[in-house]
């Protein structure tokens, strides 16, 4: 499956249909409409046909996408099943708290038996999960992002939700998105009121491998696009590098006088996929239409 290019993922309840507009028109690359922890028990009924009727919908160029409750829970498979009556051609859908493999293959081969297209985010934010976060990415090729949540990770370590203390299990959820080849999505900054907070936090998780970042606010959605998108400056001296390196004679090359091997070409090369799924997804932000 093509890369998702998401830089945000704005987070909105299921069980608030009336906010989905709103959200869609936030400026976010997808719009996740939740049906696990933003909506009480009593109203998962309710809010899961909100959420499949969302998801079935398609219109805009948002991408849209239900985040269900754990395929552990009587909530989750009902939610699947919900799914597949609803039969939406596109969208994703992610799973949370995932502790193995076999859940993400149970989701993957009832979504095949319903002959549903749908891309699966495996979200991370257990310790069974952090322990098989490499199986986990790689268990079906519908997984085409995993999510880190580190909010529920923390709780379990009985830390709090620190840069300090989740350093380790974002490191963990981002080496298996690489090696899976998939893009590593971080957890929401949770005070909203601090745009600077939020920007610099994206800016250390993207050096950290993440390309994109929840958000559970409209106005943290541009703060996040902005620091997951590459500068201009960035763009052209990756552009430049590439270039030069299609030159070399010996694996071995000298751009304004710095020494350049493989691995910074490689970098280079993501560097300029990002700024090309930054583009498309702003573009298609731009055209679509969500009235």
């Amino acid at each position: 499956m093509d890369d998702l290019g998401w830089r945000s993922v704005l987070f909105v309840p299921a069980s608030r249909p009336d906010r989905f507009d709103k959200a869609l028109a936030a400026g976010a690359d997808a719009v996740c409409v939740d049906l696990e922890d933003a909506v009480a028990p009593a109203f998962k009924q309710d809010a899961r046909a909100a959420a499949v009727r969302f998801l079935a919908d398609g219109r805009g160029g948002t991408d849209r996408v239900i985040r269900i409750n754990t395929p552990r829970s009587v909530a989750g498979m009902r939610d699947v099943l919900a799914l597949i009556d609803a039969r939406p051609t596109g969208g994703a859908v992610v799973i949370p708290k995932i502790d193995s493999p076999e859940e993400v293959c149970w989701v993957d081969q009832v979504l095949t038996e319903a002959g549903l297209d749908l891309r699966l985010v495996a979200q991370i934010e257990t310790l069974r999960g952090i322990d098989q976060a490499a199986a986990i990415t790689a268990a079906s090729r519908r997984v085409s992002a995993v999510m880190f949540g580190g909010l529920d990770l923390a709780a379990e370590l009985g830390v709090p939700a620190s840069w300090d203390g989740l350093l380790y299990g974002r490191s963990r959820v981002v080496h298996a998105a690489a090696r899976a080849g998939i893009p590593a999505i971080d957890m929401p900054f949770v005070d909203v009121r601090d745009a600077d907070g939020c920007h610099a936090e994206a800016q250390r998780t993207l050096a950290l491998g993440f390309t994109a970042k929840m958000a559970i606010h409209p106005s943290q959605v541009p703060v996040i696009n902005e620091a997951y998108t590459p500068t201009p400056d960035e763009v052209a001296d990756a552009e430049r590098i590439v270039a030069a390196w299609k030159d070399a004679p010996d694996g071995v090359i000298q751009v304004d006088g710095k020494m350049v091997e493989r691995p910074i070409v490689l970098a280079m090369r993501r560097t300029l996929a990002r700024a090309q799924a930054s583009e498309r997804a702003s573009t298609s932000a731009r055209h679509g239409d969500v009235a």
